[in-house]
């Protein structure tokens, strides 16, 4: 079946792989963009890796995903197409093999390095945040977590660091682990550090954050750190409605790491200093779509 479009719209379609999930996402754009197909895959292509080595389980049940993406991408005949791969190809002696098994489903995949990963998370965010010209933003991934501090629009310091919710998940962390992690990282990276409080959330982590919140206290939109931290707090302690809310609404694939990454995101506004939590809905997929889809078409 073919899916017709008006002549006007152009349609881009992303494909993200990530560390737990691979992400298909189809938009259609004219002056800005908007979804049209949604599809996530829970791969936890992370749990495939060994000791700096991806085991083929892993790459044969990611690639036979992405070939199932292409059927579905060919039937929208999106104007331009591509893939990206975040933190799973780093660090691994098989990259170079993983990455061809990918690419022989017929999408192009694009490594990024964490700076780059960084970046487009920040590039991501001017869909909706492009207002807020000074402050930090991160994004809590399953492998990684990205750091990003701006000045006047523009970027001063984008880092990654190798820990993120699945990996929390594993370490069953408490506060002082990863509050001494992100004291860690600003310490080491200092031009993240910035005058300003102003806190952007990114990706998968912080959005589903907010729907909890959105169900518990109708607060979806410049997030109190108080409220952050009784959710946080009442998930710990296993508190039933909370509890009952965070299941009902977040993916199944998600909720074992969903305490683990509200861990991080507590650690994170208490460095900051941040009163509120900003949550953007573009993310690195957006920021990949407008630095290298675009304008390929």
């Amino acid at each position: 079946m073919i899916l017709l479009r008006w002549y006007s719209m152009k349609r881009y379609a992303v494909v993200d792989i990530g560390s737990n999930t691979v992400v298909l996402l189809i938009y259609e754009y004219s002056d800005k963009p908007v979804i049209i197909y949604h599809e996530s895959e829970p791969v936890h292509l992370i749990g495939y890796h060994d000791n700096g080595h991806m085991r083929e389980e892993g790459i044969t049940k990611t690639t036979e995903v992405l070939k199932r993406y292409k059927q579905i991408i060919d039937r929208y005949q999106p104007d331009a197409c591509g893939a990206f791969i975040t933190e799973p190809w780093r660090h691994i002696d098989n990259a170079e093999e993983m990455l061809q098994s990918f690419r022989s489903a017929g999408i192009p995949v694009l490594p990024l390095s964490g700076r780059e990963e960084a970046e487009l998370d920040y590039l991501g965010t001017r869909i909706d945040c492009a207002e807020i010209m000074d402050g930090a933003a991160f994004d809590i991934g399953g492998g990684s977590s990205e750091f990003i501090s701006f000045h006047d629009g523009k970027i001063t310091e984008a880092v990654s660091i190798p820990m993120g919710c699945v990996r929390l998940s594993l370490l069953s962390p408490e506060l002082s682990y990863t509050d001494d992690l992100v004291s860690e990282t600003l310490q080491k990276y200092p031009l993240l550090c910035t005058d300003s409080h102003t806190l952007i959330g990114i990706g998968g982590t912080v959005r589903a954050f907010r729907r909890v919140c959105r169900a518990l206290y109708g607060i979806s939109d410049d997030i109190p750190y108080t409220t952050v931290l009784d959710i946080y707090t009442q998930l710990k302690n296993g508190d039933e409605k909370t509890t009952a809310v965070m299941r009902e609404i977040v993916s199944a694939g998600r909720q074992s790491v969903f305490v683990p990454g509200m861990t991080m995101l507590v650690s994170i506004m208490k460095s900051y200093g941040a009163e509120v939590l900003h949550v953007s809905r573009g993310c690195v997929r957006e920021g990949y779509l407008f630095r290298y889809l675009l304008h390929s078409a």
